[in-house]
């Protein structure tokens, strides 16, 4: 899963590539259903990694120790990663309504 961290996130761009694979997935079988799965967990670790990206905005720099460009760019990975797995164990359930709402008949 390769995240660009320099350039903005679209999330209508990313919902709509998700919906675009809908009409391939015919009752959620096979390979399509797998497909779907992972694009919308991707689609939900980006979420997840947003709102982390967000939340670190919220926390002041108290000066004890000093951050850089290595710093943050090691932050932003360590989110990346965090969001990836949260969103492959359930994260907040995103994907799972997505997969609902995209499998409807």
């Amino acid at each position: 899963m390769g995240f660009n961290m320099d350039s903005k996130i679209d999330p209508n761009q990313l919902l709509s590539q998700v919906l675009s694979q809908a009409p391939k997935v015919q009752k959620s079988k096979g390979q399509d259903a797998q497909k779907l799965r992972e694009t919308t967990q991707q689609f939900e670790a980006i979420f997840l990694q947003q709102i982390f990206k967000e939340m670190r905005k919220t926390i002041p720099e108290d000066g004890l120790i000093p951050r850089g460009n290595a710093s943050d760019m090691y932050t932003q990975l360590q989110d990346m990663e965090a969001a990836k797995i949260m969103a492959e164990q359930g994260g907040i359930g995103l994907a799972e309504l997505m997969m609902q709402q995209l499998t409807k008949d």
